[in-house]
Order: structure tokens, then C-alpha cells, then sequence
């Protein structure tokens, strides 16, 4: 979750990166327009990369900065008034995306029985800091600008930064690293799917999927 602070301009925004929506390629590519890390504590501006991963992954709440959600960022002092920009995931989509982790602690087939999923999903939430699996709708806040990951990040999405910030913004950056835990994901499974709609209900209503 850092605030973006550009040294010519002074501008600023807070970028609320929901997990699994874009957020490492978002970031190298407002990055590429000119745009820092501020820390949102010490307003120091974290251009050394080092300084920056550190930052974001360090924990507010037990949450790794680069994750925390609206119910720790909303007592930060320093993002008050400043216009919030996240993008969210079809609810399905974004957890098979991320399900790598679940594979590894849980039998797989697990994940398609009802019972088990809400047992094993919390679980996984408390095993790991960086928020995966928290319904998206608890990241954002009545006044955060969002854009769906199923719209693209073409000229629509450039025009659509480029608005709420007053920039001239576009994509410099179009490949960013992968991990492993890009490649290997649950198998999608009507039971899967199912669980996850009855779980992740209020993504699908507040957000239209």
C-alpha cells in the first residue's frame, strides 16, 4: 500500500495494491513515470530499491506494508485526502492465482468441500502476512477509484490514471518477473468454484462480477 510521491511535482497518491491484481507490474510502471515510494511514516522518499523492499514488506498490524488493508491504512495520518487508485479481480480468477500456497500446506481435493474450505482458508490467512485471501471489498474505502484487471491495462486504463491524477501517464514497463507461485495453481473444479462464490460473496456483489 505506498503512497507514489513524484519529486517534480510533489504529487502524490496512494496506491491500495490488493493482492494478485497487477500491483508488481503497477508498481515498476509508475515507477517508470516518475513516481517514488513515500514512506507513510516518515515521509522519507525510498528511491534506493533496497530501502523500498524492505518498506514493503515490513509489518504494519502483523500485515506486510505492501498489503495492509482499510482497516489499518485508514488510521495513517499522511493519506488522508489523497486520491486512492486499486484494481480488483474476478474472485475466482484472483484466488486460483494465488493458490500455490494453499497446495502446499492442505490436501488439494480438500479445497472442493465446503466444510474444509471454511476451516483451511482462515487458517491460511493467519500462516501468512501478505493478505491473499481477504475479500477485496476490505481494502477499499467509499472514496478509492477502481479499476477491474479484466478491462486490460491498455490506452482505456492509461486515460483512466492519467484523469484522476492529472498526468501523462501510459505503460513503460510491459513484463515484470514472475515467481513460482505464478506457475503452479488448484486445479478449477465446479466444487472449487462454488466454495469460492459462497465465500467471496460480497466481492461479487460490490463489484459486479
Amino acid at each position: 500500500m505506498p503512497i507514489f510521491h513524484r519529486a517534480d511535482t510533489h504529487q502524490r497518491f496512494f496506491f491500495i495494491h490488493i493482492p494478485r491484481t497487477a500491483g508488481r507490474f503497477l508498481k515498476e510502471n509508475f515507477t517508470a513515470n516518475g513516481y517514488d515510494i513515500e514512506h507513510h511514516l516518515t515521509k522519507e522518499i525510498l528511491k534506493d530499491s533496497t530501502k523500498m523492499a524492505n518498506y514493503v514488506r515490513a509489518l504494519s498490524q502483523n500485515v506486510e506494508n505492501a498489503h495492509v488493508h482499510f482497516s489499518i491504512y485508514n488510521k495513517w495520518k499522511s493519506i488522508k485526502d489523497l486520491p486512492s487508485i486499486a484494481v480488483v479481480r474476478d474472485p475466482v480468477d484472483k484466488f486460483l492465482s494465488g493458490s500455490f500456497f494453499l497446495t502446499q500446506n492442505f490436501n488439494p481435493s480438500s479445497w472442493d468441500n465446503w466444510r474444509s474450505f471454511q476451516t483451511m482458508l482462515p487458517a491460511c490467512m493467519s500462516m501468512h502476512a501478505n493478505n491473499w485471501w481477504l475479500p477485496q471489498h476490505e481494502f477499499v474505502s467509499s472514496n478509492t477509484k477502481i479499476w477491474k484487471y479484466e478491462d486490460g491495462f491498455g490506452k482505456n486504463f492509461c486515460d483512466w490514471i492519467s484523469n484522476i491524477l492529472s498526468i501523462n501517464f501510459s505503460i513503460k514497463t510491459p513484463f515484470y518477473t514472475r515467481v513460482i507461485y505464478d506457475q503452479s495453481k488448484l486445479v478449477k473444479t465446479k466444487a472449487l468454484v462454488n466454495n469460492i462464490k459462497k465465500f467471496y460473496h460480497k466481492d461479487f456483489e460490490d463489484f459486479n462480477y
